[in-house]
């Protein structure tokens, strides 16, 4: 009974956080709307739920305070090249170093863009969390890109072995 009550309160105390940190952000900057977030697919669907929330917290946390939201972003993306990283080491050949050395260019470039907006007196988090943002989204799509033609070519060298051996018999 105890542990219900203390989970709804913290539900509570966490949704009223949010919702004064988006009403403070639409009062301070009313010409920097939220963005609308879109839902791709059912597979990627708790991704997209997680970064709904992370904008959601990262856009409260932005009203109060700039600098921890860059950094909250940062990190963020900055595990997510990590993960798109282990996710390379399906690649064969020469596509996985060449696409390690991308994510570490992507790296470089995603630090570049979180030091030169901390250095400002006053960042624009929406502007430096959605071009941070972009980077990890390119390095996706890049890594899906490379996965889908390692795919194809593993399918095609499979279906040239079956033809193969059906003429050598």
């Amino acid at each position: 009974m105890g542990i219900s009550m203390t989970s709804r309160l913290l539900g509570v105390v966490i949704a009223f956080a949010l919702t004064s940190g988006i009403v403070a952000h639409a009062a301070e900057a009313p010409q920097r709307p939220l963005s609308p977030i879109t839902l791709t697919s059912a597979n990627s669907l708790p991704v997209a739920l997680q970064t709904a929330a992370s904008h959601v917290a990262e856009t409260a946390t932005g009203a109060i305070d700039p600098t921890a939201a860059i950094r909250a972003a940062y990190e963020r993306d900055h595990v997510a090249l990590e993960h798109l990283r282990q996710q390379a080491s399906q690649l064969k050949g020469s596509a996985h170093p060449a696409f390690n050395q991308y994510i570490s260019d992507r790296e470089g470039a995603l630090t570049e863009l979180e030091q030169t907006s901390l250095a400002t007196s006053r960042p624009a988090v929406a502007t430096t969390i959605a071009a941070m943002d972009n980077l990890v989204t390119a390095a996706q799509a890049k890594l899906e890109l490379e996965l889908s033609q390692a795919g194809a070519a593993k399918s095609q060298e499979s279906g040239q072995s079956t033809t193969s051996n059906k003429t050598n018999h």
